[in-house]
């Protein structure tokens, strides 16, 4: 069974954290047909799709944040691959036992595609600041600057720590 990081993200953010690195390798985890049905599975909202789609999907929103964390230029495929499918996301109104709400139609793809356009729309997107790490996270808290600190924040302590006791 496929484990991955970081659920809980926007939802086009935990589409790109399914690329990541692991011990120095990159990793696909959505490689084959079974991991991407456990991914979509986490996300019930989402209609079934293609995997080889989802995948195309995942790497333009990448390339997208990539360019957004570092302030570059995005290219223009990606932008064509997200905006493509955006064009399908329309809003509807529903309601609720809670009072009226949102519900995004048009399909997976363009369901992501909107979500990706919103998180670089707010401004708030960041990278792991840990150089081995390549996941993304949506902030808000600007002194957040990892992913995670189980992993690459404690991973940055005790790189910190090391320094430290070997000048002494």
């Amino acid at each position: 069974m496929t484990t991955f990081p970081l659920l809980g993200e926007p939802l086009a953010v935990d589409l790109a954290n399914t690329a990541i690195r692991l011990r120095g390798r990159d990793v696909d985890l959505l490689a084959d047909d079974d991991a991407v049905t456990a991914w979509l599975d986490l996300h019930p909202d989402l209609d079934p799709v293609p995997g080889e789609a989802l995948r195309t999907l995942r790497d333009a929103v990448r390339e997208i944040f990539r360019s957004a964390v570092d302030a570059s230029p995005a290219s223009p495929p990606a932008v064509d691959t997200i905006n493509s499918a955006a064009r399908d996301c329309e809003a509807v109104l529903t309601s609720t036992s809670d009072g009226p709400g949102v519900a995004w139609t048009g399909g997976a793809l363009a369901v992501i595609a909107r979500s990706a356009i919103e998180v670089v729309a707010g401004n708030n997107l960041r990278g792991c600041a840990n150089h081995d790490c390549v996941l993304f996270f949506a902030h808000g808290d600007d002194r957040r600057k990892f992913c995670d600190t189980r992993t690459c924040a404690n991973r940055a302590r005790q790189a910190r720590h090391r320094e430290r006791h070997a000048q002494a």
